[in-house]
């Protein structure tokens, strides 16, 4: 580990100032691996350790449990949905950048009032296009979704509800968004951010869904039986904490990676970075300078050596890195894993992308076709297969049949 090169003088934040340590790729992404939980898979009971630290992503629908199963022992459908709905351990709902998210309830403060933006720019970002037509409403887009959280509120007090019926009471009882102009690629006139907002805002989350467009819905506070507000630390602990657990799942990062990560601006992200800058040091990784937690420098110098096959979902929170050049750096590969729609996911052998992967369940098999990146090995191939075998029963199936790009099954 090198030394601190010194201070830069003036005013400038302590998380600027001096490179402590000097890594490469392979550091880095097995640095990820392991704060992904996917070097080693933690024990049957490692449901909310494993959704802890960055949550998991939950689109496309059914693949929360894909990702669980990549990094936990012996997850079962019957398991999974015992923990979400019946003893209410896990809590879905709309978090960073408006996506569905599974987090322990215990835990969900911090992803709910962290992930809330702090300003009338960072409201832009989160929503997006909608921002210019919302600009004619007459409000802020904070008093909006004010506005929005209280008739959701009201209207699935003592009820759980398809989104559709909750954004028609918003159409109806909010004049201020009616009749305004749909941007491009927007698929209704409601705008679509504001009930993504109601999971930041702490008043909905999601109870059933067959897909996420027509999920049902609870106030959380009924949902759990106690008011998430309740636990939740202050605006400014909850946007500290998340970007010590985005640094810790994706360090070392930048700013703009924690802002394209939360959908908040580069001002409000530079505050945070600001609050917790005596917790940051400086890496160098291959000549780009980055942030990390200096109680993580050890584990970034040193990390454990990944061994075996994973089959990561599509959207799973590994794939949520910002850098992804870094994971592949082909461009070509890139492309063919990260879609803009019906994407596939990733076979990780040995902890090196090796290719892509996609299903479909037909007649109780589960048919997955790998298309791989580098040549794999006869044990890859029996690898990956068994790997397939375990994941069937999660997608309804009995058992897994792997097709590979060559022909070779």
């Amino acid at each position: 580990m090198t030394q601190p090169t010194g201070s830069v003088a003036g005013s400038r934040p302590s998380w600027r100032r001096s490179v402590i340590l000097e890594v490469d790729r392979t550091q880095v992404l097995r640095f990820r691996l392991s704060r992904h939980q996917l070097v080693e898979r933690l024990p049957p009971d490692g449901l909310d350790e494993a959704t802890a630290l960055c949550g998991i992503q939950e689109t496309p629908r059914r693949t929360a449990v894909v990702a669980l199963h990549a990094r936990v022992e012996g997850v079962t459908r019957d398991g999974f949905e015992r923990a979400l709905k019946h003893d209410k351990r896990l809590l879905l709902f709309w978090a960073m950048r408006g996506a569905p998210y599974l987090v322990p309830s215990d835990d969900a403060p911090v992803f709910a009032t962290g992930s809330l933006p702090a300003d009338e720019t960072s409201w832009r970002s989160f929503f997006g296009g909608w921002a210019t037509s919302l600009s004619e409403a007459g409000a802020t887009l904070p008093q909006l979704v004010d506005q929005a959280a209280e008739v959701a509120a009201a209207v699935l007090d003592g009820h759980q509800l398809p989104v559709d019926e909750v954004r028609q009471a918003m159409a109806e009882r909010m004049p201020a968004i009616q009749g305004l102009q749909r941007p491009a690629g927007a698929h209704a006139d409601l705008p679509e951010p504001l009930y993504r907002a109601l999971g930041p805002r702490r008043v909905a989350c999601i109870v059933d869904s067959r897909r996420m467009t027509d999920a049902t819905i609870a106030r959380t506070d009924q949902w759990l039986g106690e008011p998430l507000a309740g636990s939740a630390p202050d605006p400014e602990g909850a946007r500290d904490e998340l970007l010590r657990r985005f640094l810790r799942c994706y360090g070392p990062s930048t700013p703009q990676g924690f802002a394209q990560w939360t959908a908040r601006s580069p001002a409000d992200v530079r505050t945070v970075f600001d609050a917790i800058g005596g917790d940051l040091a400086q890496v160098r990784v291959e000549g780009s300078t980055e942030w990390l937690l200096a109680s993580d420098l050890d584990a970034l110098a040193s990390p454990p050596r990944p061994t075996g096959v994973r089959l990561l979902p599509p959207q799973d929170p590994f794939l949520q890195q910002r850098d992804r050049e870094r994971l592949l750096p082909d461009k070509e590969q890139r492309r063919r894993l990260w879609r803009p729609v019906g994407g596939p996911g990733l076979v990780l052998v040995d902890g090196e992308p090796a290719g892509v992967w996609n299903a479909q369940v037909d007649k109780r098999t589960l048919n997955i076709t790998v298309n791989a990146f580098v040549p794999l090995s006869a044990r890859d191939r029996r690898s990956i297969a068994a790997e397939a075998d375990s994941l069937a029963p999660l997608r309804g199936a009995e058992q897994a049949r792997v097709t590979f790009a060559d022909g070779a099954d």
